[in-house]
């Protein structure tokens, strides 16, 4: 099937949602310049190995989650492009992933379909819950528990010009300036609804999210993972394992 959803046409600078061979495209148009697209791809290029391999590398933001068993339940509270949720599943945890905008879930369910054709891929797909909705939402609605959850906010980018990835760029278009200006609150949710610590990615020169003090940093080339530790009541009951879907 093709089609195209369009907020705002090319000459206003607007965005189209193409569906074609190839998957889904989100076009921004960018007035007499050349139009950005973001499409998905989790098997192609380097970010296709870093998934195909991650269960056999050290990555960085598994190494921040501690000492985690292998079947770990993990909420991934902010899916965004898909990369974390799929490294942590190769790694063998069970990962529901959430992302509250519409379009980019819908970007990201039909990259994680495509990617599902590729057999190095489908053992890790198969731990991966992907679900569109506000995290906040969602764990007030549901109530779980989970053994850890990541935290990937977005924040206004610092440049506007060239440098700034493509990805980056047609997000913010999407996205807002302020898409994450909730992120604190997030954050204390996040607290209530873990065993084990919430690890929330930051640019490597970023400050705390909001006036929570992690408890520990791993420091990266470019990033920095900012690990707290969670708040929830004694006695709270074990969480039934996670059920798996694709739907």
């Amino acid at each position: 099937m093709r089609g195209v959803i369009t907020s705002g046409g090319p000459e206003e600078g607007g965005l189209e949602l193409v569906c074609e061979a190839e998957g889904l495209t989100l076009v921004a148009h960018q007035g007499t310049d050349p139009p950005l697209a973001l499409n998905i791809d989790l098997t192609g290029g380097t970010r296709g190995y870093r998934q195909a391999r991650a269960a056999q590398s050290r990555e960085d933001l598994v190494r921040s989650l501690g000492r985690l068993p292998r079947g770990s339940q993990i909420l991934d509270a902010s899916a965004g492009l898909g990369r974390d949720a799929l490294v942590l599943a190769a790694w063998g945890f069970e990962v529901l992933a959430l992302e509250r905008s519409p379009v980019l879930a819908a970007l990201l369910a039909d990259a994680l379909e495509r990617a599902s054709a590729h057999e190095a891929l489908r053992a890790p797909l198969a731990r991966v819950d992907l679900q569109q909705g506000d995290v906040r939402q969602w764990l007030s609605r549901h109530g779980r528990v989970f053994d850890a959850a990541v935290f990937d906010p977005m924040f206004p980018p610092r440049r506007k010009n060239a440098q700034v990835k493509k990805d980056m760029r047609v997000l913010h278009r999407l996205l807002g300036a302020d898409a994450d200006s909730d992120a604190p609150e997030t954050l204390a949710v996040l607290l209530r609804h873990v065993r084990h610590s919430v690890v929330v990615k930051r640019p490597l020169h970023a400050p705390c999210l909001g006036d929570l003090k992690p408890a520990r940093s791993l420091r990266g080339r470019s990033t920095r993972f900012d690990v707290y530790l969670p708040k929830v009541p004694a006695g709270h009951p074990p969480e039934s394992s996670l059920a798996v879907s694709r739907s």
